[in-house]
């Protein structure tokens, strides 16, 4: 939640905001560097922030944000110099889901920012790949809600256990989403066998599921809104 914006004599702008995870609240300072924006106090208001470690998956979140919740989706580009805060709240004045591409201590740093700018962020964890999803949370101390695919077994029996593995059930909040609608035609057959190689990885579900999952949190957003 922001709680200040601090202009500093160097012409910079920095938000101050406080995180609230579990029963501790801190107080998070957000650079903005010299953005001229107008900026909402009640900043990101609940837009979802999805990050995702490969942008091949981009595609598959698009398309779960769309069919699901109608919300059209904008990456958030981390260039060089730029930071990445003003280009959320920018962006999220023209896009209902936004989209960071990032990996490592990098997206959970996003993850951390789109929280205190009062954003609702959502990890694709690589379920492929361990390690990947250990790096993006370990810099991540705030709780998430983790979007993982709703699938038969024994794929179901995988995912879980490698939920367990990175802590994602004691630390997180974990929802089985059906990631069919943000499938491509030429991956959204046979979700529940999984023995083709054809059919859709790991990452290429939990992706769909979590682009799902943004588009309803969006569609609730312009409900209240």
């Amino acid at each position: 939640m922001i709680r200040a914006i601090d202009r500093r004599p160097d012409g910079s702008v920095e938000v101050v905001a406080e995180i609230t995870a579990g029963t501790d609240t801190r107080t998070v300072r957000v650079p903005l560097g010299r953005s001229e924006i107008e900026i909402d106090p009640g900043g990101l208001r609940n837009t979802p922030v999805v990050v995702l470690s490969e942008p091949t998956l981009e595609a598959m979140v698009r398309t779960g944000a769309e069919r699901a919740g109608h919300a059209k989706a904008a990456r958030v580009e981390q260039e060089s110099g730029a930071f990445l805060g003003a280009g959320l709240l920018v962006s999220s004045l023209t896009a209902e889901v936004l989209l960071v591409v990032a990996g490592g201590s990098a997206a959970g740093t996003a993850l951390v920012v789109a929280r205190a700018l009062g954003g609702r962020p959502l990890p694709v964890i690589t379920f492929d790949d361990a390690v990947r999803a250990q790096a993006m949370l370990r810099s991540c101390d705030v709780d998430l809600d983790i979007a993982v695919p709703s699938v038969d077994e024994p794929v179901r029996g995988t995912i879980r256990d490698i939920a367990g593995q990175l802590g994602l059930f004691s630390s997180h909040h974990v929802v089985e989403v059906d990631p069919r609608p943000g499938l491509t035609p030429t991956t959204g057959v046979g979700v529940a066998a999984l023995a083709s190689a054809d059919d859709p990885s790991l990452n290429e579900l939990t992706a769909a599921a979590t682009g799902v999952l943004a588009g309803r949190v969006a569609a609730g957003n312009r409900r209240w809104r």
